[in-house]
């Protein structure tokens, strides 16, 4: 139930599955742009975080060791599966690690109690986000901050657009997520996230561009090839794809990132923002 009822039941269904089953690969790929934004929330010793979208718990457990000793971490998800692996791993944290199932644009979280809220790539899917943003705010210390990392424009990030036109042309129903609607790329347009921040009544507001290579997969081409389909939106094409369709849509996909194959993994360009904010 409730404005996020589409996205609850997507991460916690398949969508889950593979975040669970493919956790180490995933965590190695985003870890770059994770500690760009580490490097923002810049967490010191004693304090306490609040982690949105902490999935399987990667990024929560990096914030108990900064935090340690005397801090906290909360990590907050929608996911049953990622979650359950996220307290699995909060048991070897040094400082006290709480992880809670709710929706973050709704839940009742304590006032004024956190010194900064971080999130990897989990605020662009709230169908309210000025409102998630406002329960945030509230959430924070006088002072408290935000810092979080999330996708720039598709059409800056090759991982995603690549497969996605290798296989569109055999999935002609398909429908890409529209402008500002929650998913992926819900914050994409930088104006988007600043009008956010500063209507939910955060202050000096920083939005930084990065580009960096990601690396996708670890193996040879067809092992990296697999993952690729599992992610983002070319995964979503798959779901809604003609099931006569999805053998040559695979070979479609594989044959469009063969060229970033490295012998390895498969090197592509992305783009992110790098966001900071502070509560008065």
């Amino acid at each position: 139930q409730g404005p996020n009822s589409d996205q609850i039941e997507f991460w916690n269904g398949e969508a889950a599955r593979k975040w669970v089953d493919f956790n180490p690969l995933l965590d190695r790929m985003l870890e770059p742009l994770s500690a760009l934004a580490m490097d923002r929330a810049a967490p010191a010793v004693g304090e306490h975080v609040l982690d949105i979208g902490c999935g399987c718990g990667g990024t929560t457990l990096e914030l108990a060791q900064v935090v340690a000793p005397g801090g906290g971490v909360t990590g907050l998800d929608i996911s049953e599966p990622m979650l359950a692996l996220a307290k699995a791993r909060a048991n070897s944290a040094a400082v006290p690690v709480e992880i809670i199932n709710g929706d973050a644009e709704t839940h009742d979280l304590p006032k004024a109690a956190f010194d900064l809220m971080f999130s990897r790539f989990g605020v662009m899917f709230f169908a309210n986000p000025k409102a998630a943003f406002t329960n945030f705010h509230g959430a924070l210390k006088p002072g408290g901050r935000t810092a979080f990392v999330c996708w720039r424009a598709p059409d800056l990030n090759p991982r995603v657009t690549i497969p996605c036109e290798a296989a569109r042309p055999l999935a002609p129903e398909f429908e890409p997520t529209g402008r500002d609607e929650a998913g992926q790329f819900a914050f994409a347009r930088e104006e988007w996230v600043g009008e956010i921040l500063k209507d939910a009544g955060f202050e000096d507001v920083r939005i930084d561009a990065h580009d960096a290579t990601m690396r996708v997969g670890d193996g040879d081409l067809d092992d990296c090839t697999a993952l690729v389909l599992q992610l983002g939106p070319v995964s979503r094409l798959l779901r809604e794809a003609d099931e006569a369709a999805v053998p040559a849509i695979a070979e479609a996909v594989r044959a469009a990132v063969a060229p970033y194959h490295t012998g390895s993994c498969i090197e592509m360009a992305a783009s992110v923002w790098i966001v900071g904010a502070r509560r008065p």
